[in-house]
């Protein structure tokens, strides 16, 4: 990190044309990612399912069906029907069976209208290649007064795939004038908000030029696009929002341009690359737990959103900043933010008066929301997602309503008769028991079958429910039982798959995973916040408020999806496909939040040893930050709830609750007032795990060198000097002026005497202007009243302008604590000029 964004800083230019053309590159790979989209797929290794369709593809190889419904006058019928299953066997791949064969069912003729099957290899359930292949020869043959619908899922998956490419662009559009809004609202100034919003898009850009790389190795799926595009857009925006928010506020302080920015690059810097952390790792925790493929691209979108939005704000953000920041405030509208009042003080105020009155609301809210959020419906892909005049949604209700809605998806029962036991007296009877026992099924609209392919016997069982009902669930046990019985009696390897049977083992599994899988993030998330905070309560209740914004969120998205006429549409379901990524994506992004204000939390109630002071300061500080960047991310989000696909407008909702629940609801209400009620047993930990935790200061603002907000404790005396090695030596003078708790020096002691020290070694060491101490200190043990204590610092790495410097402080044989410190060094070392440093 110190070495690209001190390229940044350095050569400004440089790092400038470098990034463009990157992006350049990478916007025109991105290009081609729809030619690179594989098909939906809902395989769950493991399920009996999945056994089922590797044992299809092993012996025969995987096989997809399409249903074609021919409507019209009877002869016309009768005649067009011929010619088009004549066609469509005209093509060696393709199985036909036509309404009027000899021997066909009579289901296949409902009134008014004949039915073609035709099933033809297909690498996937979902993958296009049947309906790609038989829509043209239905569009050829077929005239007026006949009208055909084809249908299956490989019609109905290739048009979601289809639909959530096109309809993520549209999306795009529409946020983007959105973003500009918001941002401007929040910078108040025009080019405050271009840099932001240029780095929003290029990270868009880039992000899906990167998951075509992914794309051109590993089956990548049509999600990708759309996650891509929303947190591509949120994350770019977010990061640079808070680089160029701290290079605002160190300008403020009279900070010059280049010493701001290098403020910006080291403390937000730290900030930005721990935040595209938190969302890798929560993606790679889903991607071992969730069912099947389809997470693994959500994961790869935002993976590449992340990485390329933390790279961006590395480099781009740090060098626009020192070429352009002394313009960042012309055209500047509307008032300065006010210091220390207006609507963060009430809110800091009222929380340290009355934290459960004022808390309430806040988790009275979450908890309503959680309530339908625990028993949300969900379930696998239907046509039903799709908008209401999208053609093959109108050819799927067509056929539902002439012949069933279970035609789409049937059942595959396959068996395989290695031993030859089958084309004997005793196995011919056994399939003539499985298939009585299953035309004989309440459920079951029509079997055919048995035929043989190969060594291979296939029974195909419709049902007569969707593929989403439970009857069809059901019915799918039933079939298994009675393959069951019939390997029993033979000793063939016999299975039931087909699309129903995936669909209802992906519905199941995910079921069965959701709670692991909220469970490992929960874990992740405890584990990352015990190291951020060195504490266990605070982190304990912060994952709790998290589960709760999850459960919220999931209610908001009950609210909205299910029932018989759901507000978002569909199929009045939820998307469980999309749940699964849509359940990581809320845990990254509501930690992200969470991290902002625990992290200042911390260092305020370090530096000052007053929970009320470290509430009222980091509300003032750190409220506006938070709600800019939740207005900016809900309003990207909101764009994605305008498209017609259920499952893109399911996502941006959910996105939109979480984002506006966790930070107003938890960051600034509930967590604080959990801190307010805990006093300091909050930030308590044992001694033997502060000492194996490393030191990680993810705020990174300098706040632990400055006295917070109301206290103004008097500067304690330091006397040292460093030696001819550059380790500085000497003692710490710590009077009753320096008293905060009883017995106790305040907070802000110890950070202001390192900070000062600090300065002085990195000047001498480097030879230059030392600027932006932010002093991370490891606590041993109390800094205590009336005593002197022995200081000793040093500088332990250097790498260009960086300084890394370090101090030990001890009381006696007792050591009192461990201080780190990452400074920036202006013309140091030799040959270096002014601008460059």
């Amino acid at each position: 990190m110190g070495a690209l964004s001190g390229l940044a800083l350095r050569r400004p230019r440089l790092v400038l044309v470098v990034w463009l053309v990157l992006t350049a590159a990478l916007a025109y790979n991105g290009t081609q990612l729809e030619s690179h989209i594989a098909p939906t797929s809902i395989e769950v290794p493991g399920t009996r399912a999945q056994a089922a369709q590797d044992l299809a593809d092993a012996e025969i190889g995987s096989r997809g069906q399409a249903p074609v419904l021919l409507q019209g006058p009877a002869p016309a019928v009768r005649a067009q029907t011929a010619r088009l299953a004549a066609r469509l066997r005209a093509d060696p791949r393709n199985t036909v069976l036509s309404a009027f064969d000899k021997g066909a069912p009579p289901q296949l003729r409902p009134a008014g209208g004949a039915v073609v099957l035709v099933e033809r290899p297909t690498d996937e359930t979902f993958g296009p290649e049947v309906a790609d292949a038989v829509q043209p020869v239905v569009d050829a043959v077929v005239r007026p007064p006949v009208r055909a619908s084809v249908t299956g899922f490989s019609a109905i998956g290739s048009a979601i795939s289809d639909a959530s490419v096109e309809q993520a662009h549209e999306a795009e559009k529409l946020a983007v004038p959105i973003l500009l809004l918001v941002l401007l609202l929040v910078f108040r100034s025009p080019l405050g908000a271009a840099i932001p919003a240029v780095l929003g898009g290029a990270t868009v850009a880039s992000a899906l030029g990167v998951a075509d790389l992914v794309a051109r190795t590993r089956d990548i799926t049509d999600v990708c696009t759309p996650i891509a595009s929303m947190m591509g857009l949120a994350l770019g925006v977010d990061y640079s929002l808070l680089m160029v928010s701290r290079f605002r506020e160190a300008r403020r302080d009279g900070a010059s341009v280049d010493a701001a920015a290098a403020t910006a690059a080291q403390t937000a810097g730290r900030t930005v690359v721990v935040a595209g952390a938190t969302i890798l790792v929560t993606m790679g925790v889903a991607i071992l737990l969730a069912p099947g493929t389809f997470l693994q691209s959500a994961a790869v979108g935002a993976a590449a959103a992340a990485v390329v939005g933390v790279l961006s704000a590395l480099t781009a953000v740090p060098a626009a900043l020192v070429l352009v920041g002394g313009h960042l405030e012309r055209l500047r509208f509307g008032r300065a933010p006010a210091d220390g009042g207006g609507l963060w003080g009430g809110l800091a105020a009222g929380l340290l008066r009355r934290p459960v009155l004022t808390a309430l609301p806040a988790v009275a809210v979450l908890g309503a929301l959680a309530v339908p959020g625990v028993g949300l419906d969900a379930g696998p892909p239907d046509v039903r997602v799709l908008p209401p005049d999208a053609p093959v949604r109108t050819d799927a209700e067509r056929v539902v309503r002439a012949l069933g809605p279970g035609w789409s998806a049937p059942l595959e029962v396959i068996a395989v008769d290695r031993r030859a036991t089958l084309d004997t007296p005793a196995g011919r009877r056994a399939l003539g028991v499985l298939r009585a026992g299953l035309v004989d099924d309440r459920d079951v609209a029509l079997v055919l079958g048995p035929r043989p392919v190969g060594r291979s016997t296939l029974l195909t069982v419709v049902p007569r429910s969707g593929p989403n009902d439970p009857a069809t669930a059901g019915l799918y046990d039933r079939v298994r039982r009675a393959a069951d019985r019939l390997h029993a009696s033979t000793g063939a390897d016999a299975r039931v798959g087909g699309v129903a049977a995936q669909l209802t083992d992906y519905r199941r599994a995910f079921n069965a995973r959701l709670p692991w899988l909220v469970a490992a993030l929960s874990a992740v998330a405890f584990a990352a916040l015990v190291l951020v905070l060195r504490a266990l309560l605070l982190p304990l209740v912060a994952v709790l408020l998290n589960a709760l914004v999850v459960a919220g969120s999931f209610g908001v998205l009950s609210l909205l999806s299910t029932g018989s006429d759901p507000l978002l549409g569909g199929a009045g379901f939820a998307d469980a496909l999309s749940l699964l990524a849509l359940l990581s994506l809320i845990f990254g992004l509501s930690l992200d939040y969470q991290i902002f204000i625990l992290t200042r939390l911390r260092e305020n109630w370090l530096r000052s040893g007053d929970v009320g002071t470290a509430i009222r300061s980091a509300i003032v500080r750190t409220g506006p930050v938070i709600m800019g960047a939740a207005a900016i991310m809900s309003g990207v989000f909101l764009a994605f709830m305008t498209p017609d696909l259920q499952t893109i407008r399911q996502t941006g909702a959910g996105l939109v609750a979480t984002v506006l629940l966790a930070a107003s609801a938890v960051c600034l209400i509930a967590l604080p007032a959990a801190l307010r009620l805990a006093g300091p047993a909050a930030f308590w930990i044992p001694a033997w795990l502060d000492r194996l935790l490393p030191v990680v200061d993810l705020e990174g603002d300098g706040a632990a060198a400055e006295p917070a907000a109301g206290v103004s404790a008097p500067r304690p005396t330091a006397t040292g000097a460093a030696d001819a090695a550059g380790r500085w030596s000497g003692q710490l003078l710590v009077g009753p002026e320096h008293e905060g708790p009883p017995g106790r020096a305040d907070g802000t002691v110890l950070p202001s005497a390192l900070h000062h020290i600090f300065l002085e070694l990195a000047a001498d060491h480097g030879h230059g202007q030392a600027i932006d101490v932010e002093t991370r200190i490891t606590h041993r043990a109390p800094l205590r009243i009336d005593r002197d204590v022995h200081i000793e610092a040093w500088c332990s790495r250097h790498d260009g302008p960086w300084r890394t410097l370090e101090a030990t402080v001890r009381d006696g044989p007792i050591t009192i604590a461990h201080a780190e410190t990452t400074v920036y060094v202006l013309n140091g070392g030799a040959g270096r000029s002014s601008r460059d440093a």
